[in-house]
């Protein structure tokens, strides 16, 4: 069977080759535990993680106590938000109607211990507007959260003018960053005081992230046990994903430097793309790799059962077993029909030119 040619980079991306010869070791040669800090095995563990957790550091220009290795951005986001009210009076936080779950389920549960929250909506672009997020501060807000790039639109967030906001009114700005790597330049900026990243959008493993936490925040734990992480974090170390973490790092020059292609390719589709179909957000607001479009009138299930040789989604991944119309696209307007006839088209390293014009002709061809 002919695999389908992939449009989920957004989704998850594979493992970049050189990102894999640098775990390989780890499973195999060099499998110790790094809290075995009596012989050899447990040393060279341990070296490993801190020159991983240096080399995540050096790019965000903060020491390498500013990185707290985690699972990945779900649990980035629960330690980032919970590990920061934990503790504290309850009081009021800022997020949006178009951030992921993994950040809305926490906000949730915050309102269920006492906490108010208030969801600010994207304006007519799909991005939140910063004097909306302004205009959303109280007396008792302590903590902004707003993810960097939006996983089903690709909008991007004025995180730097967020950050002068928090940094204005004395709050925390936390933000999940998932999307963002790799995909926006983020060095020698103003950035969050609290940030998830994870692996495997970036061409590393599964099963890996990080909370990036600035100097002078604090946290609360969210697990406790051997005390790993500073006791931040506790649980034994995933050597391996941690150092495929680090080595995906090593990839963000070259990330950034195949935007431009990602670019091209993503304007030759919405060029392509019939009147009757609804381009969701410009262009001119988005990462180049990510394409939110709508086709009025059209069935979802037929749609996407019309299309078997393209791995496109409607959305995010967490949405794809509910078959509920996507609260983003719902955020911005859309019908629940529109909402579910719509097809995230997202590219990575793999897309080709070739790719990109078998997917336009294939898309009028089944769609048409």
């Amino acid at each position: 069977m002919q695999k389908p040619i992939y449009f989920d980079y957004a989704a998850t991306t594979p493992v970049h080759p050189a990102v894999l010869n640098d775990m390989l070791p780890y499973f195999t040669e060099d499998f110790g535990n790094a809290g075995s800090n009596q012989h050899y095995y447990g040393w060279v563990a341990e070296e490993a993680i801190q020159k991983s957790r240096a080399s995540i550091a050096k790019y965000f220009n903060l020491p390498a106590s500013s990185i707290l290795f985690t699972s990945g951005a779900t649990e980035s986001n629960n330690l980032g938000i919970q590990g920061f009210l934990s503790g504290r009076k309850p009081g009021h936080m800022i997020t949006s109607t178009l951030e992921h779950k993994a950040v809305l389920a926490v906000c949730q549960h915050m309102e269920s211990l006492g906490w108010s929250v208030t969801y600010v909506t994207p304006n007519e672009a799909g991005i939140i507007d910063v004097e909306d997020v302004k205009a959303a501060i109280q007396s008792d807000t302590v903590l902004i959260s707003l993810m960097l790039v939006n996983n089903e639109l690709g909008t991007i967030t004025d995180y730097e003018a967020i950050r002068a906001l928090a940094d204005a009114h004395q709050l925390i700005f936390h933000a999940d960053a998932t999307q963002a790597i790799g995909k926006i330049d983020l060095q020698g900026k103003d950035l969050p005081h609290l940030m998830s990243v994870s692996g495997h959008k970036v061409y590393g493993p599964k099963g890996i992230g990080a909370l990036i936490v600035q100097p002078g925040v604090q946290i609360q734990p969210l697990v406790f046990g051997g005390d790993q992480e500073r006791g931040m974090r506790s649980g034994t170390l995933a050597v391996p994903q941690i150092v495929g973490l680090a080595a995906s790092f090593q990839l963000i020059p070259e990330l950034l430097s195949h935007a431009q292609t990602l670019a091209e390719y993503k304007s030759r589709i919405e060029k392509a793309i019939p009147a009757h179909w609804k381009l969701n957000v410009s262009r001119a607001s988005t990462v180049p790799h990510i394409l939110s479009i709508s086709l009025p009138e059209t069935d979802w299930e037929t749609l996407f059962q019309s299309i078997p040789n393209v791995a496109i989604s409607n959305g995010a991944a967490c949405n794809a077993k509910t078959h509920l119309p996507s609260h983003v696209l719902k955020s911005i307007g859309l019908s629940d029909a529109e909402a579910l006839a719509t097809l995230r088209i997202s590219m990575g390293l793999g897309t080709t030119s070739q790719d990109v014009d078998f997917l336009i002709s294939y898309l009028h061809e089944k769609l048409n």
